[in-house]
Formats: C-alpha cells, structure tokens, sequence
C-alpha cells in the first residue's frame, strides 16, 4: 500500500465516520452527505471525489491531495470532532504463528524451535498523523504509529499492514492510559520523521541564504548607483531604497523559514490475537517471545550486537541473535581469504636456491654488450 492508498483510504473512512454514503465509479467516488457537516466541508450534499489530478474537471470533482482545498477542511471536521473508531480481527489463518515466524528470520530451517504458551486478545492503538513542513514550499505526509499499551513499544506501522481486515466493534471504548500511550506515539512519529524534517530544514536555509545573498546584491548596486548618480544628495531616496531592502529581508526571513507541525487525525483501537510463544535457538538457548495476527511484529528479542528490537532476525549457529542489519554488516567486514602471490612458497616451506633466478638465464643485454663496440 502507496502513501497514496493511506490517503485515500484515511479520507474515505472519515466520509463514512462521518455519516456519509460512498459510492465508486471508477477513477471517481459519489459522496452523499447529512446536512449536519454539508455546510463544515462546503459541498452539495451529493458531489463527486477524485484522487487523481488530471480527472479533477469531471462532474466538478473534488480533487483530494496533500494541501488541497478539500483535504483541509475535512481534517480541520475530523480534528473538531475527534474520531475514535475500533475494529477486531477475527479468524486469522490457522498458521499465522508459523508465517509471521518465518517473515521475522525465525523458521525451523534457521535452526529455531517454537512451541506456543498461551493465545490471548490483546488490543493495539493506531494513530494517524498529518505531518506538514512549511517553508518557501509545503510538503505533507501521512504517517501511522502504533502502540501496545501492555508492553509500552510503538512503531510505525508498514503500509501494507496499515488496514487489518475485520469488522468494527462499537463496544470498545478508548483505554485509560490513552495519554501514555499518545506520548508514545509522538516520540516514535518524531524520531522517524526526523531525517526528512532535517533535510528540508537544510534545504530551506540554503534558498534563504541564496535569496538574501540576491536581495543584498540588488540593493547594494541600487545604492551605489544613486550615490554616483548624486553624491551630495538624495539622503530621502537613499533611506526609502535601505528601508525597501529591510521590508524585504523581513518578507523573505518569514517566507523561508521551515516549520513544521504534526495533527493528530484519528485513533483506531485493534483488538487481534496474540500468542505467547518459547523459541528454542541452536547451543540451548531459549527466549519467551510475543507475535501477534495483525502487525506480525515479535516482541521480546533484542540483538546481541546493537540491542535493537527491529528484526527480521539472524540466529547464529552458536546461539547468538543477531539483528538483519547488524549480520549484513558482519559479513561484509569480514575479510576474504586471499591467495598467495604467484612464486610465493605456501607457508612452512622454504625456497629454492635457484628460484630466485630468472628462468632460462636473463634475458636482459649487459652494459658492455649494449655499447657500441670500437675498432682497434
């Protein structure tokens, strides 16, 4: 699933949150509206959505993208209104334990034995995220986090996972350490958008520099113009021309200046079953282990090497557990066994006398030979 599909799917399941009927035609959905938020999103109360660009002049379509019209005002009703939905995952396959197993780096072919302890219901909490950076140009994404309350991990979730099949369930109401686990979510969405919030940050501050170089640049040969021009006068025109500049400069500081900002758009509690489960690794060791049907996402290893807690997972022969990204860069520093240069005895032999000859005699002319020979 694209960042696309998150936001179509988000928009689509707010509509239908917010009492709206849906209806696909192709590369357009009809949306009928209640009265009630028909004046909120200024729309008819039957309209047409498009999510793609070059189809916005249909049926005056609604087109929805990141900082479109639309998109604004139905995050700024959802944000209002606070949307809380819960969902339960229901009949997962028969092996999901053996398959989720196997995508962690942990099938019986590495050497793993697993025996499950215990099958529970356990519930996740997804949050969904607007992120915007706002400088001389506005960016936005869509970011996912989830959170177990019960072990206090979150992460954010794979697209592909973002959307568990099942069916709503109006009986679960938000937890009591909903707070706890908002903060958690925050922290996670703040480190890993992070990188992307610095390079733009970077990248704004380099067209600052660049266009108040060029403000700087323009007025300086104003001025300097005007005082060649009349040396003796024009001290009014001189200061209308530096305050011009100062205006300027004010403009172009606020402009570029990046910002960024995260929204809170929805929270969707998941109830799934989670199993319990003791892996057994090669050399005896053991650990107690926690997967569940929705994210696939095992808890309770960390890596010998760095101690994360992000697999897929490279158990060793000798028992050690190693995180994918950490074997990858073992295997890469090890050193490749190199061959002996040709001539070069194998180790624990002696050479020869003669090898240290050229074959056949050398095959180089002397000094004497190559000079020119003289008469008597």
């Amino acid at each position: 699933m694209s960042e696309a599909d998150i936001l179509r799917s988000f928009v689509l399941e707010a509509l239908a949150d917010l009492g709206a009927t849906l209806s696909n035609d192709a590369s357009l959905v009809w949306v009928t509206v209640p009265e009630a938020i028909r004046l909120d999103l200024e729309v008819p109360s039957t309209f047409a959505l498009t999510f793609d660009p070059t189809r916005s002049g249909e049926f005056e379509a609604e087109l929805v993208a990141p900082g479109s019209y639309f998109l604004e005002k139905l995050i700024s009703l959802v944000t209002r209104r606070g949307r809380w939905d819960s969902i339960r995952c229901e009949n997962p396959a028969a092996d999901w334990v053996s398959i989720a197993l196997v995508e962690a780096g942990l099938a019986p072919e590495a050497g793993v034995a697993a025996q499950v302890q215990e099958t529970q219901e356990t519930m996740f909490l997804l949050f969904s995220f607007r992120v915007t950076l706002v400088s001389d140009e506005k960016r936005e994404a869509f970011h996912q986090i989830a959170v177990s309350p019960s072990t206090g991990a979150g992460w954010e979730v794979d697209p592909a996972r973002a959307e568990p099949g099942g069916i709503p369930d109006d009986r679960v109401g938000p937890p009591p350490d909903l707070e706890s686990a908002y903060r958690i979510a925050t922290e996670v969405l703040r480190k890993s958008s992070r990188d992307v919030a610095d390079r733009f940050r970077t990248a704004s501050l380099r067209l600052l520099e660049e266009e108040v170089r060029r403000i700087f640049g323009y007025f300086d040969r104003t001025i300097e113009e005007i005082r060649g021009a009349d040396p003796d006068g024009s001290q009014d025109l001189l200061l209308a021309v530096q305050g011009e500049r100062d205006r300027r400069l004010t403009e172009t500081l606020e402009r570029f200046d990046p910002k960024a900002t995260a929204s809170l758009c929805a929270i969707r509690a998941i109830l799934t079953p989670t199993a319990r489960i003791r892996l057994g690794f090669p050399g005896g060791r053991s650990a107690d282990v926690s997967i569940d049907a929705w994210s696939g996402r095992l808890n309770g290893l960390s890596c010998d090497a760095c101690q994360g807690t992000e697999g897929p997972w490279r158990p060793g022969a000798g028992g050690e557990i190693r995180c994918a990204t950490c074997d990858l860069t073992r295997a890469a520093s090890v050193r490749p066994r190199g061959r002996p240069r040709s001539g070069t005895p194998p180790r624990g032999r002696r050479a020869g006398r003669g090898t240290a000859r050229s074959p056949g005699g050398s095959k180089g002319r002397s000094r004497a030979a190559s000079a020119p020979h003289r008469g008597p």
